[in-house]
């Protein structure tokens, strides 16, 4: 069933939805573009496919545009993005030229210069603002951790960013003292009415994990994520290890690839084997009906896991959240907006703490309940979509003018 703008008042309440209804109408008509690298996979695809979809809702002609590119091309684009994290990596003469030379190519065909507003996402189509005669403001949203980026490669995107009317990023520890343009925050959100979130029985949470060959026998802790070195599922697995031995549970992970990241299926290998050196893990990917799959693991798990070394946001810490389950984050990026330490989950640094905070939540039934309770509270008041329209409503209204 088609989704409408007013079912979302029953979930994030008259107030807001009233609030967008009048915000909105100046902006009412005008053509904004989004562009991006994919479609599917990871959360910037998942917060376009709601946002999008109800800008047009509201009146706002927003389109979604989608660069297309060669595994050549996307794997520099994936040193791009690991170098934003602060990863060494150096892009050699070449590489450079096939980054510069696709978006290029991209840019005979993407037709962005009618636009009221273009908001480009990620470094991926960085460069496209340089292909136009610029008739109308370009955002440019970051939605990577560049609390440390690699300085060679900071400095050359700098070239681009400077070029935009405003970055917008995630988090306040994200903005950068050197890029000379307005820089404003924008935290992403969840939509809870698609089927990753919205409300299923928890019968029918167990019917789902039980056809992807979920027992439930032992208590499920879980990580849902892309299989990214940055996601830690390695150590995710070593940190349940350590746990294991005092308190008796299960480990899931379910994840999947970005169709922008060939280095998810190698990942995905690496944790396939090493859950084989462990007991009790499992490891499941791309099922039918993911997203149900994903809404009914985050109900069941007695707690959610985000051990991420490096995190935008980590969409799937308000995912779990949402469903009132306890959520422990690494203290990195975004996640230390969604987790309060001690209220709705704990923030770790290392996998030690992360086990020991496993430990201390299995054992505490009450504790879980209440931390559950407070998340989605917190999570209602922060994290829901109809707040990042919002936000964006706003940001349009003033670049717009």
């Amino acid at each position: 069933m088609m989704i409408d703008f007013n079912d979302y008042r029953r979930v994030a309440g008259d107030e807001i939805v009233d609030q967008i209804i009048k915000e909105v109408k100046p902006l009412q008509g005008k053509d904004v573009h989004h562009v991006n690298s994919t479609y599917y996979g990871g959360g910037v695809a998942e917060i376009l496919d709601s946002l999008v979809f109800l800008m047009n809702k509201i009146g706002i002609n927003a389109g979604w545009r989608l660069i297309k590119g060669s595994d050549e091309f996307f794997h520099v684009t994936k040193l791009i993005h690991d170098g934003c994290q602060g990863a060494d990596i150096s892009l050699t003469p070449s590489m450079i030229q096939v980054y510069e030379e696709t978006i290029a190519r991209n840019a005979n065909f993407t037709h962005l210069k009618n636009s009221d507003a273009v908001i480009a996402h990620d470094p991926q189509v960085l460069p496209l603002i340089t292909h136009y005669k610029k008739n109308q403001p370009w955002v440019w949203r970051c939605h990577i951790d560049i609390t440390r980026p690699n300085p060679a490669l900071w400095d050359f995107l700098k070239n681009f960013i400077n070029k935009y009317d405003e970055m917008v990023v995630s988090d306040k520890s994200f903005i950068k003292e050197d890029i000379k343009i307005r820089q404003s925050i924008i935290m992403p959100s969840i939509d809870p009415l698609t089927d990753k979130n919205k409300e299923i029985s928890l019968s029918e949470a167990e019917i789902i994990l039980g056809k992807a060959g979920v027992k439930f026998n032992k208590p499920v802790i879980s990580q849902i994520a892309r299989f990214d070195v940055w996601k830690d599922p390695l150590g995710v697995i070593t940190a349940y290890e350590i746990a294991k031995k005092e308190t008796d549970c299960q480990l899931v992970l379910l994840g999947n690839y970005a169709t922008d990241d060939p280095g998810g299926d190698e990942m995905y290998r690496k944790t396939v084997q090493r859950a084989k050196e462990s007991e009790d893990v499992t490891v499941l990917v791309n099922l039918e009906n993911n997203d149900l799959t994903v809404n009914a693991l985050q109900r069941l798990s007695k707690i959610v896991i985000q051990k991420s070394t490096r995190e935008g946001f980590g969409l799937t810490v308000s995912e779990a959240l949402w469903k009132g389950t306890p959520v422990i984050g690494g203290k990195v990026g975004g996640i230390i907006n969604q987790i309060i330490d001690g209220k709705n989950g704990y923030l770790v640094e290392d996998i030690n703490e992360c086990a020991q905070k496993i430990i201390y939540l299995l054992k505490d039934e009450e504790l879980r309940k209440q931390m559950g309770e407070f998340g989605k509270q917190y999570v209602k008041k922060n994290f829901l979509i109809t707040r990042h329209l919002l936000d964006y409503i706003r940001l349009l209204n003033r670049v717009i003018g």
